[in-house]
């Protein structure tokens, strides 16, 4: 079905999302991953550890949304965790070593779908590609 016109950037940045989401999710599905659980595996291996809370706000989700699928990893095995020292009820959370080892097998699948995105992309983005996308998207982020 073809997508009406709206000059609404919102609207198109969702429908924009939805398609990079399929892109990504397709290039990580043989892996067993959606780009959810990647960036989340991702994002905790950036911070080597961290709460629930603090891997939300790194990846800007709702920290509801953020404890379901962390639960996923952790049934699956990529992620340890442990009480934290101030609050038991609190977890810190670790990439296993399963995790580290399933993240390092789906980043060159990551890289296709990061490809595909810049080739997308470089008609419209005529500098380099990756950094220019970047530097709008995370200027996006703190617009007031």
């Amino acid at each position: 079905m073809k997508q009406m016109y709206t000059d609404c950037y919102c609207t198109q940045l969702r429908r924009a999302s939805s398609n990079f989401t399929k892109i990504y999710d397709d290039a990580l599905r043989p892996q067993g991953l959606r780009i959810t659980q990647f960036s989340m595996l991702r994002g905790l291996a950036r911070l080597h550890e961290a709460t629930l809370t603090a891997l939300a706000d790194e990846l800007a989700l709702e920290r509801s949304t953020m404890s379901r699928g962390v639960k996923l990893l952790i049934d699956a095995g990529w992620i340890d965790y442990s009480a934290g020292a101030d609050d038991a009820r609190e977890k810190i959370l670790k990439l296993s070593d399963r995790g580290k080892k399933k993240l390092q097998d789906a980043m060159p699948a990551w890289s296709k779908a990061q490809a595909k995105v810049e080739a997308h992309l470089k008609e419209y983005v005529k500098s380099s590609t990756n950094k220019r996308l970047i530097e709008a998207l995370e200027s996006l982020q703190i617009a007031e």
